[in-house]
């Protein structure tokens, strides 16, 4: 009696094997949207293709769905991954195509972080006039830090990246200002941007430890002053003072 009522109750939340109907052959394009449901049977999982280039196809991911969805239900859905990448020909099989839309501009916007090239190309945008616009604001919020103006010169750098995600320079500088001001967990945010972007980074390296050890985070920020030494060995002294000074402020209790 048992395994009859928990069959029922399995098969109430599982997607109705009628729901599910692959697409034969499928061939994916630009804009296709694919649903299947979830190896559990409790819900669906939806993407979009955004581009499919020399095999591969690339896409975006919602996040799971109690029901089968359907192109307008998709619009309010919450997007899981910005941007994945994987062959054309793994999405022939096993996914049922419910139509047709391109992506919105909202949906693109997380794939300016992950892929601006790309991004750049799906919008229809110069990206030589996305630089030059974030030039533009690198510059500005120089002169605004040295004429003392640093939340002007944050702003400005932030105007900058959020035209150009990848601009190294100014998640640096934003960092130094943000360290500046004592605000040294968003500092951090932006030091760990900057070296997700470009690992051999010294400034942002050494720096990052700094804002670790003011935190208090203090065996991850000796860990990155020891690690320093090895990787920057010109800037050895640099590292070893501020290792010295971690340790200092595990037994003082006071940052140096």
């Amino acid at each position: 009696m048992l395994k009859i009522i928990s069959t029922f109750i399995a098969s109430l939340r599982a997607p109705s094997a009628s729901q599910f109907q692959p697409t034969p052959q499928l061939v994916v394009k630009a804009g296709d949207v694919l649903v299947q449901p979830l190896p559990n049977g409790q819900g669906w999982s939806a993407l979009k293709v955004f581009a499919v280039d020399g095999g591969a196809a690339h896409y975006l991911t919602y996040e799971p769905l109690p029901n089968k969805p359907v192109l307008a239900a998709l619009a309010q859905a919450t997007v899981r991954l910005a941007h994945a990448q994987r062959a054309a020909t793994s999405l022939a099989e096993g996914w049922e195509l419910i139509g047709n839309q391109p992506a919105s501009a909202i949906e693109l916007q997380g794939l300016k972080y992950m892929d601006f090239e790309l991004y750049v190309q799906l919008t229809g945008q110069d990206a030589e006039t996305i630089m030059r616009k974030a030039r533009e604001h690198f510059e500005r919020a120089g002169l605004h830090g040295t004429e003392g103006r640093r939340i002007e010169a944050i702003n400005e750098y932030g105007k900058a990246i959020e035209l150009y995600p990848a601009y190294i320079e100014a998640l640096d500088k934003r960092a130094f200002y943000f360290m500046e001001l004592g605000l040294y967990e968003k500092a951090l945010r932006d030091l760990e941007e900057s070296l997700y972007i470009n690992e051999e980074g010294m400034a942002a390296f050494f720096s990052k430890g700094e804002c670790l050890m003011k935190l208090g985070h203090l065996d991850e920020a000796a860990a990155i002053f020891t690690e320093g030494q090895e990787r920057f060995p010109e800037h050895a002294t640099q590292f070893n003072e501020f290792l010295k000074r971690t340790r200092a402020f595990a037994l003082t209790g006071r940052p140096a």
